[in-house]
């Protein structure tokens, strides 16, 4: 018996050592690139190259980078300019890549991603394996060139997706959610490491394999929505061709750490511009960090995802009323509770000098404010609130906030709205929007008294329950007593 078992293993392991060299697929394949060097052997130097060639496992051992690639061993000639006329895996490698990275200093991973130490083409590939990073398709492969490249100073020609889907961000607004090397809004995921995410980050349920993290952002920029249910994500309206330029550049998003050596010396500049930003324009600033949400600023419009209205920020009745105090305010603090965050420095990463300049494009065409007479009567809270809940709350919630218009019971709101400022746009009001003039000339649906007293309800809603309880002759809740 034991006899037997020791003849079958020993038979085994020689069945797997002859599979192993003899059978192996990647066997297979250096037989099919020795009979091509034969076919190719018709100088000197090409009967050498075949007298060296050997049937071996090979691979480029790269410590600085942590990997072992093997990818050789099955693309024997990558490097040979005489294997143009070939199939894979047999080609040599387009566009003359190797030339300025050889594969025994870079490897091919770095680029491609993949499976390295693999020895089959499935393994290699890895897209239905446990691997984090599988082989890339070849129109996304220009993704990973940002780890070592400043993207903006290579050809345009190698590149072509890649620069798309930086100008598409920019274009579309993606900042306004989307926080990127420190800049940008709060609603959206930080993108800065997207491209180094692995599957397991996302969810697939909702997507026909393969399930690749590339078509996962394909998709997600195609529909948000069908891909993550209840996405607040707005449709960016891209064609698939955008959508596929969109996909690369988030894939290059991987602040992966490579030796210094590796970088070219555009690529050190843009780190060293990253950490110094030059200050954009207003028109920069509001096109790549402003306009998802509000448009072109010069109309208020229903926004379905978060079920309220976006103000017309260039809108002529506001540019006309605000002071640069105001709008300064508002774009520094945002308003906590809503979807607008604070764009300060320290939040949003926008420098003082840019939000000076936004604050200048804002207004660049604010007419001069009509002039009203002044309101000198004194108001009456509790006669505020009877006219407030009759008049506003349906826009503008019970309190001031959780309506479906701006939140005037925002504390950033109520610090840097001058009385003034609230009385004129309730005698005016906003002009392309819904916010109705309530004294109107043909027509006004307020009196001077009762917008005084509107506007001293509106006031309590900065106060502390307590005195906002007093404020309106409301016993505050504490068993009865004052």
């Amino acid at each position: 018996m034991l006899l037997g078992a020791s003849i079958l293993t020993i038979v085994y392991l020689v069945g797997a050592a002859v599979h192993e060299n003899y059978g192996a697929q990647w066997s297979g394949v250096q037989h099919q690139y020795r009979e091509i060097l034969r076919e190719k052997a018709k100088d000197d130097r090409g009967r050498e190259l075949l007298a060296k060639f050997r049937i071996e496992l090979k691979q480029v051992s790269l410590p600085a980078l942590g990997t072992v690639d093997r990818c050789v061993t099955c693309h024997n000639g990558i490097d040979d300019p005489r294997m143009t006329d070939v199939a894979l895996p047999h080609r040599v490698h387009p566009e003359g890549i190797l030339d300025i990275h050889p594969v025994d200093r870079f490897g091919c991973t770095v680029c491609h991603h993949g499976q390295g130490p693999a020895t089959t083409f499935r393994d290699a590939k890895a897209d239905d394996a446990y691997w984090d990073y599988p082989l890339l398709p070849p129109e996304m492969t220009e993704a990973t060139c940002a780890t070592c490249h400043d993207a903006e100073k290579l050809p345009s020609a190698q590149v072509p997706l890649l620069l798309t889907g930086m100008r598409l961000y920019q274009e579309k607004s993606c900042g306004s959610c989307h926080k990127l090397n420190g800049r940008g809004g709060a609603l959206g995921p930080v993108l800065d490491s997207e491209g180094a995410k692995t599957r397991h980050q996302f969810t697939m349920s909702n997507l026909q394999p393969p399930h690749t993290i590339w078509r996962w952002q394909e998709a997600h920029f195609r529909d948000p929505g069908a891909v993550m249910a209840g996405s607040q994500m707005r449709n960016p309206t891209v064609t698939r061709q955008e959508a596929l330029a969109l996909t690369v550049y988030m894939l290059s998003l991987w602040k992966r750490d490579v030796p210094e050596s590796y970088l070219a010396p555009d690529k050190i500049e843009q780190k060293y511009r990253s950490l110094h930003p030059a200050p954009l324009s207003g028109e920069q600033i509001y096109g790549q960090y402003c306009a998802a949400c509000h448009g072109n600023g010069t109309y208020s419009r229903w926004d379905k995802t978060f079920k309220r209205f976006i103000p017309a920020i260039r809108g002529v009745s506001l540019i006309s009323t605000a002071t640069p105090e105001y709008l300064a305010s508002n774009i520094q603090h945002g308003r906590p509770g809503t979807q607008m965050p604070a764009w300060d420095q320290h939040a949003g990463g926008l420098l003082p000098e840019e939000i000076t300049a936004v604050i200048k494009y804002l207004r660049a065409d604010a007419p001069a404010a009509e002039k009203l007479p002044a309101l000198t009567l004194a108001g009456d809270s509790t006669r505020g609130l009877a006219l407030f809940l009759r008049n506003c709350a349906g826009c503008h919630g019970m309190d001031g906030r959780g309506g479906i218009a701006p939140e005037i019971g925002n504390p950033v709101f109520q610090k840097a709205a001058t009385d003034e400022f609230i009385v004129r746009t309730v005698r005016s009001g906003r002009q392309g929007t819904a916010m109705p003039a309530f004294q109107s000339p043909d027509a006004p649906a307020l009196s001077d008294q009762d917008v005084a007293d509107v506007l001293a309800y509106v006031r309590t809603f900065g106060q502390p329950k307590r005195e906002k309880a007093l404020a309106q002759n409301l016993a505050p809740a504490s068993g009865g007593k004052p």
